[in-house]
């Protein structure tokens, strides 16, 4: 896919990606060889996409009918088309990538739901009104997902949102140059065409709870609130000035203090830590550095994103973890002191577990530290305001084909389930929950129980 000039990058907000012209578009479909058994769709892709298909039709130059084909089984296929890590789903298990380059999956899946929005946009079908309504709380990936397959079953649906806009992460965690503001408000018209009805700025647990929301209110509630509390270690000073997380670097309220000119240390090595790191570049940031504890091999973030943090100028710093964040006499920061680690046995993730290495301790110049180690939720806060059952990891429990929880008529999907993962996850489980849902609903014989509930 064409990327704006690598100068010109460095300093827009704007999407980088330009994405592929129509000619471009249908010689890299012609690539594909359209295997007998598709892994890009059997183990590459969560939502089993059927990708030979609508490669197929863009070969052929049926753009509207390969878009229609993309949104059969993803409710989001133009924004997992630009933010899904497609190297290590879909086109991580393209046979042609096995000896070439796979093919370009996500490109070309953008390719066709971007070619609607210019050629008359293909509308959600709405299924025949069931008598049925339900209150989504979350409009991120998850609760947009659910309730574009609760309308389509024909249920009233209802969206809650403690943000100002919807989009959720989308929105408010990934920064513009990676996805457009527009492309989110597009598929928020798309469900809003459909009858879907949105309230923002309505957080769960003030004035809305699901105890009122069942009470009368709605038939079914799905729960789909995400992952915003960062998950921030315990580091001595980190209360001086010009620290700050991750979101709220992103989300721009920390512009009160200046990152133009600055020396910007981010601390983490995911694809948000990479975010931050260029983001600070375009920020006019003199210097933008990754410290990770771990080696690049290790690094949980997208190698296509490390590439292209490395492009734009991000100075990575791995196998360091931070000691200290020292302040200067106007209590800012102005440097970080970190220690040298190395690589021990893997983790529980197979990973190799970093521990220190002794008298390796060394300080780094900064003026902005930014803690981008992921976000979690809040599982004391979701146990007492949804009265739900909470897993080990933290997260809320449910039936992972059903988006059951452990209370009946509440059902929950996406990361506040899986803890911080992929958009396509996110959705697969809001559609998931949605099929749930209508079961719970239509049929009177069903139950919908969680695993670890009583009687399960």
């Amino acid at each position: 896919m064409p990327l704006l000039d690598l100068e010109k990058r460095k300093t827009t907000f704007n999407e980088i990606k330009l994405g592929f012209t129509e000619e471009a578009a249908v010689s890299e479909a012609k690539r594909c060889i359209q295997c007998k058994v598709p892994q890009c769709k059997n183990k590459g892709c969560p939502l089993h996409n059927r990708i030979p298909e609508w490669i197929a039709l863009i070969r052929d130059r049926k753009f509207m009918e390969a878009a229609a084909l993309t949104r059969e089984t993803s409710s989001m296929p133009e924004v997992c088309g630009r933010v899904c890590p497609q190297e290590r789903l879909c086109e991580g298990s393209c046979a042609l990538g096995i000896k070439h380059e796979a093919v370009a999956i996500g490109a070309l899946e953008r390719f066709a739901n971007d070619y609607t929005a210019s050629h008359g946009d293909i509308p959600i079908a709405v299924g025949a009104f069931t008598g049925k309504k339900v209150g989504i709380v979350g409009a991120g990936p998850a609760g947009m997902a659910c309730a574009e397959m609760l309308r389509r079953a024909g249920h009233e649906v209802v969206v809650y949102d403690a943000q100002e806009k919807t989009g959720g992460m989308l929105r408010y965690g990934l920064p513009k140059f990676k996805i457009a503001e527009a492309v989110v408000d597009r598929r928020w018209g798309l469900l809003a065409a459909a009858g879907v009805k949105f309230v923002n700025n309505s957080r769960l647990g003030e004035k809305l709870t699901v105890d009122s929301m069942l009470n009368g209110q709605y038939d079914a509630v799905f729960v789909g609130i995400g992952t915003w509390t960062p998950s921030i270690p315990k580091v001595l000073g980190m209360e001086a000035k010009n620290v700050t997380e991750a979101l709220a670097f992103l989300k721009g309220t920390t512009d009160g203090f200046p990152v133009k000119g600055k020396k910007v240390v981010v601390l983490g090595g995911g694809d948000t830590a990479m975010d931050c790191a260029r983001y600070a570049i375009r920020r006019g940031a003199t210097s933008s550095i990754i410290a990770y504890r771990r080696d690049e091999a290790n690094m949980p973030g997208s190698k296509k994103e490390v590439k292209a943090a490395k492009e734009e100028g991000v100075d990575f710093q791995c196998l360091i973890s931070p000691l200290e964040i020292q302040p200067g006499p106007d209590g800012a920061v102005k440097a970080i002191k970190l220690q040298r680690m190395e690589l021990g046995e893997p983790d529980s993730e197979g990973r190799r577990s970093p521990k220190p290495v002794p008298n390796t301790e060394f300080v780094m110049e900064a003026d902005v530290v930014v803690f981008a180690f992921g976000y979690k939720l809040d599982p004391k806060w979701a146990a007492e305001n949804l009265k739900v059952e909470i897993n080990k990891d933290g997260n809320i429990l449910i039936n992972q084909e059903t988006g059951a929880t452990t209370r009946p008529g509440i059902f929950s999907g996406g990361d506040c389930t899986l803890g911080a993962d992929l958009v396509v996850r996110a959705v697969m489980l809001g559609r998931k929950a949605a099929a749930g849902i209508n079961k719970y609903l239509l049929d009177k014989n069903w139950v919908a129980v969680a695993p670890g509930a009583p009687g399960s």
